[in-house]
């Protein structure tokens, strides 16, 4: 029960500096109260996390830059950044995908990975994969799309447009 007793003392403090508005007494100089046990904070540095609900996030395109500097932008392009980690969705169904994507980002968000590679594949005779083309739906949607910064196709030497690079936001803590 020390703690009623603190408040109390608090209180006490406090209502002895009270006046009523139109007295010409002055007030009372209050007694030393340490406040510094009841003020103390203790202050952890937040993490970024998955699962932190941002409320608004602004779409993102396919190749748009415009969230980082020119030179990180260009090496993200051209395919000259390290790739953190791989993800291969031959043969998995658009829900089963989905899923198994964003575990992915997750995963590798929480390891502090920035550049992943994931393989969509081209699709049939056409080029038209479905996979690929429910990625930027993927990447904008509201479970994906505060983890990532950007994404493009990816060079032929890592799939070309049967891939995405995907860079992931930093975690800053």
């Amino acid at each position: 029960m020390p703690e009623d007793n603190d408040d109390q003392a608090l209180w006490k403090a406090v209502t002895e500096t009270v006046r009523p508005l139109n007295s010409k007494i002055p007030a009372k100089k209050a007694e030393h109260v340490s406040l510094r046990k009841k003020l103390t904070i203790d202050v952890r540095p937040s993490r970024h996390s998955p699962d932190f609900d941002y409320a608004i996030c602004d779409p993102l395109t396919e190749g748009d830059f415009h969230a980082m500097d020119k030179k990180t932008g260009q090496r993200f392009k051209s395919g000259a950044m390290q790739i953190d980690a791989k993800l291969d969705l031959h043969g998995y169904t658009l829900d089963k995908a989905f899923e198994v994507l964003k575990n992915f980002i997750y995963d590798q968000s929480r390891r502090n990975s920035r550049c992943l590679l994931v393989i969509t594949g081209k699709g049939g005779l056409l080029g038209r994969g479905v996979l690929k083309a429910e990625m930027p739906a993927w990447i904008n949607s509201a479970e994906i799309r505060s983890l990532v910064l950007s994404y493009t196709t990816a060079r032929p030497k890592d799939g070309g447009d049967g891939a995405f690079y995907i860079l992931l936001k930093r975690n800053r803590t």
